[in-house]
């Protein structure tokens, strides 16, 4: 069993007031404790005799004895017993760890006085979450009342309050109260705003900004909404700061919102934040809100190789080269058939040169025919088989691009290292969450995405997302964003077939974010609570659906528009063509030059 302890100080206890701790301590599950006293010996081994006679065991200790001796207990709960009637029975509170003024500790202050004692204890930071109980002696022996005191905001300007909790007579009486009303306590609250706030003020611009604007990915106003309700639900108010980072490591020390709660200079967190075991130490993270779903966005290409592919995607390099092969094979034959003169019937063409052979197969291929004409048999057939060849060729192929192009291209781009390893460029939002991530990270690939895509030696793609989206839109482009924010670009600008084109790949899973306060913050059951009733009202599901922008739906028709072949897809035929053009001139520009050296050579010879 747990060494559950609480400490005595009193000079003087009755049977009856005994008793009533003796009841308080069993419905707060308290069975071990030490007893600091100020009274004679005799009375302090009675005592003890009542309490261990309720399973209830206690080690008595003098108050005389230095008090640095008590500054530390090694247990999760204690219970404290303080009889106000000893004198200096305060100091307790001035050298005792204030961490044992929260709930999970006990107080009992058996007092005479109850405007005495409450004005003693409220110059002590008896915050929201302790749990004191001012015991007060009414004019019979057996009949005392029960008060809670607490301060709503000891470091916030709050009030003292004593709340009536009931009474003990022979029996406990005791009503359950919970603390929902902090009374206009102001609590400082730091949040993140990245975006130029232009002709209003900030409290105004968190205040009445309507969803559907362009907000900070992390951000985007929906949580002030959620601490919004918070402060409807325990009548406190806020006052406003404005950093803009959410708390990164600077010269040994957190920045933003982190920082602030460090610091103190904040109570709670007005914009959620990553979960972080360095940030763990220093803040506590209340309650889970929602996920950010940061991705690269990008426009799938056609043509993950390149547009040269489109030409030769249609059949392996092993097909090409068999086809080669064959058409090689088949020249060759005409050329030995053009030069057997068994095989020459009347009526042949006089051209049997091998370019003559050469020309036929390519005439083949370009389905142009021929004016090839010979009598022979074997010639006759190695010609209608060669055609045949080709025009089966020449069918699958041509349908085989046309479909290519227009067709819904395949999704070979499908994680980070394809990403990395293909034609696209590469962009990141500029806030400070992503360039932490690729200081912290050490994942091979992102780092080499890194340094070969996002900052290389001539480009430093940190973009803001307008921009990032402008050139997805263009296409080639990948942009790492919150999605919320890209969607909302995408509805506004992209068109329905570039909606279609867009392909999401994630740099690293979607991340939870939670409400934020400073570490042992008195208020944490309070924002716990709330946003769990939240949750459970449907308001938070009713937030998303207001801020959260959803994908823009793409509707797949067969319209000329979504389904048509740009230039750029067409572009290498027009190069095939450019440079078959620019090497004919070329080679009639070496004929026209030995043409007149030959002329000049047989003028002057004659």
């Amino acid at each position: 069993m747990n060494l559950f302890a609480f400490v005595l100080i009193f000079k003087f206890c009755s049977i009856s007031a005994v008793s009533i701790f003796i009841d308080i301590l069993k419905s707060k599950s308290i069975e071990n404790g030490v007893m600091f006293h100020c009274q004679n010996l005799s009375k302090v081994v009675f005592n003890q005799k009542v309490f261990c006679a309720n399973n209830i065991k206690i080690t008595s200790l003098k108050t005389e004895l230095n008090f640095t001796n008590i500054g530390y207990f090694g247990h999760s709960k204690l219970g404290f017993i303080v009889d106000a009637s000893c004198t200096s029975w305060y100091s307790i509170f001035e050298i005792i760890d204030k961490r044992f003024f929260k709930r999970s500790y006990t107080w009992l202050i058996y007092t005479n006085n109850l405007i005495t004692t409450s004005n003693t204890l409220s110059k002590y930071p008896i915050e929201i979450n302790s749990d004191f109980i001012v015991i007060k002696k009414s004019g019979g022996n057996n009949f005392f009342y029960l008060y809670e005191v607490f301060n709503n905001g000891f470091y916030t300007h709050g009030s003292f309050v004593v709340e009536y909790l009931g009474y003990w007579n022979q029996k406990l009486y005791a009503n359950q109260i919970i603390r929902t009303n902090l009374t206009g306590v102001v609590l400082k609250c730091a949040v993140v705003v990245l975006d130029p706030i232009v002709n209003q003020t900030f409290e105004h611009y968190l205040e009445y900004t309507k969803p559907g604007v362009i907000v900070d990915s992390l951000h985007k106003l929906k949580f002030y909404t959620l601490i919004k309700y918070l402060e409807n639900m325990y009548n406190y108010r806020y006052r406003l700061q404005r950093t803009n980072s959410w708390g990164y490591l600077r010269n040994g020390s957190f920045d933003g919102v982190v920082g602030a709660l460090q610091r103190r200079e904040a109570d709670i967190g007005g914009t959620p934040v990553f979960f972080r075991s360095d940030r763990a130490k220093f803040i506590d993270y209340v309650a889970p809100t929602w996920q950010s779903r940061p991705c690269f966005i990008l426009r799938h290409p056609k043509y993950p190789g390149g547009f040269y592919s489109i030409y030769t995607r249609p059949l392996t390099a092993e097909v090409w080269f068999c086809i080669l092969a064959l058409l090689a094979l088949s020249g060759s034959v005409m050329c030995v058939m053009f030069n057997i003169k068994a095989l020459k019937t009347t009526g042949d063409d006089k051209d049997s040169s091998s370019s003559m052979a050469f020309l036929f197969i390519f005439s083949a291929i370009s389905q142009q025919g021929t004016t090839l004409t010979r009598g022979s048999t074997s010639m006759k057939i190695v010609i209608f088989i060669t055609f045949i060849f080709t025009l089966n060729l020449y069918q699958y192929y041509n349908a085989t691009v046309v479909s290519t192009l227009l067709r819904e291209p395949p999704k070979s781009i499908r994680n980070l290292k394809d990403l990395l390893n293909s034609d696209l460029k590469a962009g990141v939002e500029d806030v400070l969450y992503n360039k932490d991530f690729f200081k912290r990270t050490k994942d091979p690939i992102a780092l080499e995405l890194f340094y070969r895509k996002i900052v290389t030696s001539r480009h430093y793609n940190f973009l803001e997302p307008e921009y990032g989206m402008r050139l997805v839109k263009r296409g080639g482009f990948a942009y790492h964003v919150d999605s919320i924010t890209a969607y909302r670009i995408m509805k506004r600008s992209f068109s329905e077939r570039e909606i279609c084109d867009a392909h999401e790949i994630h740099l690293y899973p979607p991340q939870n974010m939670a409400a934020v306060l400073q570490k042992d913050s008195p208020y944490r059951e309070h924002v716990t609570v709330g946003i769990r009733k939240i949750f459970e009202s449907g308001l938070m599901h009713r937030l998303k659906s207001i801020w959260d922008e959803p994908k823009p739906p793409c509707v797949r028709t067969p319209d000329s528009s979504i389904f048509s072949v740009n230039l750029r897809e067409f572009s290498m035929a027009l190069v095939i063509l450019a440079v078959g053009i620019l090497f004919a001139v070329f080679i009639l520009v070496g004929e026209i030059l030995t043409y007149r050296y030959q002329k000049k050579k047989i003028t002057f010879c004659n």
